[in-house]
C-alpha cells in the first residue's frame, strides 16, 4: 500500500514538474504606453555562459529560422555592428463570433528589436497597428487602426457594445501573441545554459 502512495504523489510530482516547464511565461499581462505610443519591453537574461558573439549568432539563426519563410514578413535586417536584429511583420487573428455568426479577420503588422548585451537580450515590440478589411458591394477596403486606438485599457473602457468586445478580444490575442514570441526567443538562451 505504501509503494502505491508513494509511486502516486512522485508521479504527480513529476506532472506538475512537467507542466510547469511547458506553460508560456507571462511577461505581458498589461499594454504599456509610453509617450503616448504602445511599446512591449522585456529584458531577457542570458547569463554569462555564451559570448556576444554566440548570442547574437543565435539571435541571427532563430530569426531566420522563425522568420524568413513568413509569408507575413515584410522586412528582416541584422545589424552586426549593434548586435541587433529588427523584424517587422504581421499575424492574423481570428476574432470570436459575432451576431452574425461570422468570424473577424484582422491583422495586426509590428516591429521587434531584439539586441543582445553581455548579460541578456533586450527585446521591444513597437508600431503595432491592426488592419480589417472591408468589402462593400464590389469594393473593398483595408482600415488601419494603431495599437492606442485598439487595445489600450483607456480604448477599451472609452467604448461600448461590439467596439468594446473587439477591443477585448484583440487585447488579449495581442498579449497571448506576445507573450508566446517572448517565450519562443528566449527559450534559445535557455538551452544553451
Amino acid at each position: 500500500m505504501k509503494k502505491y502512495i508513494v509511486t502516486t504523489i512522485l508521479i504527480l510530482i513529476i506532472g506538475f514538474q512537467l507542466k510547469a516547464q511547458n506553460r508560456t511565461e507571462q511577461v505581458f499581462t498589461s499594454v504599456p504606453v509610453t509617450n503616448g505610443k504602445v511599446v512591449f519591453r522585456q529584458f531577457i537574461y542570458t547569463g554569462s555562459e555564451l559570448s556576444l558573439k554566440q548570442k547574437y549568432d543565435l539571435l541571427c539563426q532563430w530569426a531566420k529560422n522563425n522568420y524568413t519563410k513568413d509569408p507575413y514578413l515584410i522586412s528582416l535586417r541584422f545589424n552586426n555592428e549593434n548586435l541587433s536584429i529588427t523584424v517587422s511583420s504581421k499575424v492574423e487573428f481570428i476574432l470570436p463570433e459575432n451576431k452574425g455568426g461570422k468570424n473577424t479577420k484582422m491583422l495586426m503588422s509590428y516591429r521587434f528589436d531584439a539586441s543582445v548585451t553581455n548579460a541578456g537580450c533586450m527585446f521591444v515590440v513597437r508600431d503595432i497597428y491592426y488592419e480589417q478589411s472591408n468589402t462593400k458591394g464590389n469594393s473593398s477596403s483595408i482600415e488601419t487602426y494603431p495599437a492606442e486606438e485598439m487595445i489600450t485599457d483607456s480604448a477599451i473602457a472609452s467604448s461600448t457594445g461590439k467596439q468594446k468586445e473587439l477591443k477585448s478580444a484583440l487585447q488579449q490575442q495581442t498579449l497571448t501573441f506576445l507573450n508566446e514570441l517572448y517565450n519562443n526567443l528566449s527559450g534559445i538562451f535557455k538551452t544553451q545554459e
